[in-house]
């Protein structure tokens, strides 16, 4: 996927009422959410009275109208203490890119704050207020206030009308392909001799606990694809080979990706995964935000399956955990080679990680050159030296990681057990032969059941 640009922020922006709001896209296959705050809807006699979205084409972003037929406890849910509010709208196609943070207590800086403010609306000139939208860079998040409500300070100290109609605006970022969503906002900071500029924003936290209110309606506000693997097997296996290879490898691609439907219908999804183990299944050091991107769990859905080829069958709640104290797969959201990762290698969590278990890696990028596999003996010395025995998350007896472990990187699986050797699968065009080639080529890193 390519990098989400401050542009395309706008698609997900929505005019609701005299505010705005934040298109959400939810686990659920028939529902597209719209985020926004409770009193947009409250002050306009608990009525949607304008829904319209904006979408790009031939570098003119349209307007389209939503249909919402406003039916309070069907298709929308307010919370009884807090100012936001959730509209259940027919699904829409095409918004994947946007995912939750929850990291705004540490990562503070450099948000956007995005909406249709009241002041650049002008029904004369401009009815369908293709021109009213309005982000601000640079937006700092602050401390937490007594009604629920984060405070953030908006650059160039905007007063109370320029803000106007941004209230059920996304605050959010951008990061790599997505826009992470911390928050909607509330309105202005209400304080008497203070700088103009700051504003309140409820955190996704208080839309968490809107859905816990309605149980039976609504589903997390996590992206969907956490919900089912199905969301990812369209990324899963690519095998990317130039047109003359193509023929050699289209049967096991085919294969491998048919074999993603077993995974699809076990127990095990990304989220019950993301329950168990949360930021265990990350390296050291990395955002917790990783856990919500596509990238690590199209990981996940391809080493299950290189589990299921081997014979680990029916994944499910209990096995998860035997899994996961077989084999590490720890997920880093770096654009580096691999390599630069070794030192928070050392630190990550491998607590049930019996000695001479096996440690996959997954990263954005594939590893340069063919360096799928870090070995013992090329970790310098000096590192060894330098580790801090207080620091390791390991079992008694286990003092440095790579000298108990095996490290490979998951492309591993694909590059040199597949890609490498396409001659040898070339003329493969049977099931069980094929099955037969990948067991022994995955069998020098995972021992079949």
């Amino acid at each position: 996927m390519n990098d989400m640009i401050l542009d395309e922020i706008r698609e997900y922006i929505v005019v609701l009422n005299g505010g705005s709001g934040c298109i959400f896209q939810v686990s659920d296959p028939n529902f597209t959410y719209i985020l926004t705050a409770k009193h947009v809807v409250a002050d306009a006699g608990h009525s949607v009275n304008l829904l319209r979205r904006f979408v790009l084409q031939d570098n003119f972003f349209a307007p389209i109208e939503i249909p919402f037929d406003f039916q309070n406890g069907v298709n929308y849910f307010e919370h009884p203490d807090r100012d936001v509010a959730i509209l259940k709208i027919d699904k829409l196609e095409g918004f994947g890119k946007l995912i939750r943070t929850d990291e705004i207590n540490h990562d503070r800086n450099n948000y956007i704050l995005a909406g249709y403010p009241v002041m650049r609306r002008n029904l004369e000139d401009d009815p369908n207020f293709t021109n009213a939208y309005r982000t601000d860079e640079g937006v700092t998040i602050q401390g937490p206030r007594n009604n629920s409500l984060r405070e953030a300070q908006v650059p160039d100290r905007p007063n109370l009308e320029e803000i106007r109609g941004h209230s059920g605006g996304a605050l959010g970022k951008l990061s790599n392909e997505y826009f992470l969503l911390g928050g909607i906002q509330s309105q202005m900071v209400e304080a008497l001799d203070e700088q103009l500029g700051k504003v309140e924003f409820s955190p996704l936290s208080s839309f968490d606990d809107l859905v816990r209110q309605f149980p039976d309606d609504l589903v997390p506000i996590l992206p969907a694809y956490l919900g089912c693997f199905s969301f990812l097997q369209d990324a899963a296996f690519l095998l990317e080979v130039n047109a003359f290879d193509e023929e050699s490898v289209v049967y096991t691609r085919n294969f491998l990706r048919a074999e993603t439907e077993k995974i699809v219908g076990s127990a095990a999804t990304p989220y019950l995964i993301k329950q168990y183990f949360n930021v265990r299944l990350l390296l050291n050091q990395s955002n917790s935000n990783a856990l919500n991107s596509r990238e690590i769990w199209v990981v996940w859905l391809e080493f299950l399956t290189v589990l299921n080829v081997m014979e680990y069958n029916d994944f499910n709640e209990g096995n998860l955990t035997e899994i996961f104290n077989s084999f590490r797969l720890l997920f880093s959201d770096t654009d580096k080679d691999w390599t630069h990762e070794l030192q928070n290698m050392i630190y990550s969590d491998y607590r049930g990680l019996p000695a001479g278990g096996l440690v996959v890696v997954g990263t954005r990028t594939s590893p340069l050159g063919d360096n799928f596999e870090i070995e013992a003996g090329k970790i310098p010395n000096l590192m060894k030296a330098q580790t801090q025995r207080k620091f390791l998350k390991t079992d008694d007896g286990i003092n440095f990681p790579f000298d108990h472990y095996r490290f490979i990187h998951i492309d591993l699986f694909k590059k040199k057990c597949i890609l490498t050797k396409l001659e040898e699968y070339r003329e493969i065009l049977d099931e069980e032969r094929l099955i037969a080639k990948l067991q022994e080529e995955y069998e020098q890193y995972i021992k079949r059941r």
